[in-house]
């Protein structure tokens, strides 16, 4: 509880003392001009290319609980890698995907390989800046299967087996600038084409952040996700890996710092999982390099 207290008042001081991608919401780590996973509303000016590295702990616990799911030890890496190009004011498109590496120490199993071939637009419809009470964008997107995904590549969170189906979503950004505040939501719902029984078609997923701006260069944010799980699979209940748990949603708090200057972006982000199908911390890091022509 100590440690708890200590990290919210961490928290509070960064944000408050003077000085911004299988088939689910993976596709909030490409380069959609976002946070880790809450986008920005404000679509892209130019042409963007984005590359980053993650990695994901699923161990025994962090700060907000004390355990994780039984028989799901392990670590994910993670390297997505995108090109975002947009006309700064009412659209951007976008197209991501990435290289990624599991392993279940708890089984000595491992995968790795490429996933998912992300395509996504998004469509700015309210502008604070012409007068309006907000901004409002609308995203949709869909996940083009590669060879990999029957591999269980595809989906980060913890080690869900999918086979080659297709998935879509659409996203509601909305955003709120109150300098040198703004404040980010993120509505989202996917859909995945499966014939498994145990995996959910339908999801929906919830992000709210804060963020601050330090300087000029310089940004703060405080992030949390609510994660629909997709993943209802679990062991019967007489094998020692059952876990009543399992189809727990993934909620997750982060911290990020965002540094811009000129043509290059870089941005760090640190979080901790809330429920046992969360992972016990997650980090990442990814730089951006906008061209001009």
């Amino acid at each position: 509880m100590n440690c708890l207290k200590a990290m919210i008042l961490s928290v509070i001081v960064i944000l408050f003392i003077p000085f911004r991608a299988g088939g689910d919401e993976n596709i909030a780590l490409y380069g959609m001009k976002g946070y880790a996973y809450t986008y920005s509303p404000l679509p892209a000016d130019g042409l963007h290319i984005q590359i980053g590295g993650m990695y994901s702990l699923f161990e025994s616990g962090n700060l907000f609980r004390d355990d994780n799911l039984n028989c799901r030890d392990g670590y994910v890496w993670y390297v997505p890698a995108s090109l975002t190009y947009g006309d700064g004011k009412w659209w951007e498109a976008s197209v991501a995907t990435h290289w990624e590496y599991w392993e279940n120490t708890d089984f000595e199993k491992d995968e790795k390989g490429i996933g998912d071939v992300f395509l996504g637009a998004k469509v700015h419809i309210l502008d604070q800046e012409k007068g309006m009470p907000l901004d409002l964008s609308v995203m949709p997107y869909m996940l083009i299967p590669t060879g990999n995904r029957d591999k269980s590549i595809g989906d980060i969170y913890l080690y869900n087996p999918t086979e080659d189906d297709s998935a879509y979503g659409f996203n509601l950004l909305l955003g709120l600038r109150r300098n040198p505040f703004c404040f980010a939501v993120n509505l989202g719902i996917n859909y995945v084409d499966t014939d498994l029984e145990y995996i959910e078609d339908k999801t929906f997923f919830l992000g709210l952040t804060a963020e601050y701006q330090i300087s000029e260069t310089m940004t703060s944010y405080l992030e949390f996700i609510s994660n629909e799980n997709k993943n209802r699979e679990n062991y019967s209940p007489s094998n020692p890996c059952y876990d009543e748990d399992t189809d727990d949603d993934i909620r997750e708090l982060g911290l990020g710092l965002v540094y811009v200057k000129d043509q290059w972006g870089v941005k760090f982000h640190v979080g901790a999982g809330m429920t046992s199908t969360s992972p016990d911390v997650r980090a990442m890091a990814m730089v951006n390099r906008s061209l001009s022509f």
